[in-house]
């Protein structure tokens, strides 16, 4: 169970305790009400949080696994890896190379199912390093982030067709969504190929060549720029063992990661209301009657 810690009061918050309003009717308008101290976490002003129900946008965030899926995604539904069989086409097979799997292909060379069935034709990639990328831009301060990004929503349900907002000349309230500047980061994954034949294996380089220096994602969703510089041939020919062709590649992605912690969402607001104008027009009688 945890003791909630009562937080002292700075100099400002002092200070406006000490000042009395001109009209005893009226509170004191520098008193700012907030949540509760929590170590650790900078204190959170409740007038600047808006309400996000039935909203469309939700608070943008993008992770690790978003830039793994956009890898994955870009293998198998735009490259599309396929290579001749005994006269049949044999769409290659994508796998994410978790701990257990990686481990067998870096002890034995090559990678079986479950049956124990050697797999051929098979590509397999895995990410190995990620990186700070500081020569652009960043969010300053993780715990204040002052460097955002403003964007203006087309449509905002507060400016609704009303007869009223049409005769008063009402002038639409802008609404605008506010996201902080993301981590830009540095993926660099390897990426393992297995084929039968040489033929198959070079038919797999040129396309992924031709995909090189170009964006790999989901066109709806997030696409990263991607570069391959070099393949390796790794085939090995051993006494006894099973012949296959394998290469490998070093792929690296320019991504960036905004995460889902407590405080990115308590530094920054997420939405920022414009003002709107109703506009009276002005009636005059010239008959007193």
């Amino acid at each position: 169970m945890s003791i909630q810690t009562t937080r002292p009061q700075n100099k400002r918050e002092f200070m406006d305790k000490l000042v009395i309003p001109y009209d005893s009717r009226y509170p004191n308008t520098n008193n700012i009400f907030s949540e509760p101290y929590k170590a650790g976490q900078p204190e959170q002003n409740r007038a600047l949080e808006v309400s996000l129900r039935n909203d469309s946008d939700k608070d943008f965030s993008i992770g690790i696994k978003d830039i793994n899926e956009a890898v994955h995604y870009y293998f198998t539904q735009i490259l599309k890896l396929s290579v001749v069989q005994n006269n049949t086409k044999v769409e290659v097979p994508i796998l994410y190379g978790n701990e257990e799997s990686w481990k067998s292909v870096q002890t034995d060379g090559y990678y079986r199912d479950s049956n124990s069935k050697l797999m051929a034709p098979l590509l397999m990639f895995k990410r190995t390093n990620l990186t700070q990328n500081r020569g652009l831009a960043n969010k300053l301060d993780g715990n204040y982030a002052r460097n955002v990004q403003v964007f203006e929503r087309t449509f905002n349900r507060r400016n609704i067709y009303s007869n009223f907002n049409a005769i008063n000349n009402r002038v639409p309230e802008k609404e605008y969504v506010v996201a902080v500047s993301p981590d830009y980061v540095t993926v660099e994954y390897t990426c393992i190929i297995w084929t039968h034949f040489v033929e198959q294996m070079d038919k797999l380089i040129e396309s992924l060549n031709y995909a090189s220096r170009a964006y790999w994602g989901d066109p709806n969703r997030f696409q990263f720029y991607s570069s391959i510089e070099s393949f390796q041939d790794a085939t090995t020919y051993n006494t006894g063992d099973d012949r296959l062709i394998r290469s490998n590649f070093t792929l690296t992605l320019n991504g960036y990661l905004i995460p889902e912690t407590i405080n990115k969402s308590l530094s920054t607001v997420n939405r920022v209301y414009g003002g709107s104008n109703i506009i009276f027009g002005l009636e005059t009688s010239t008959n007193i009657q």
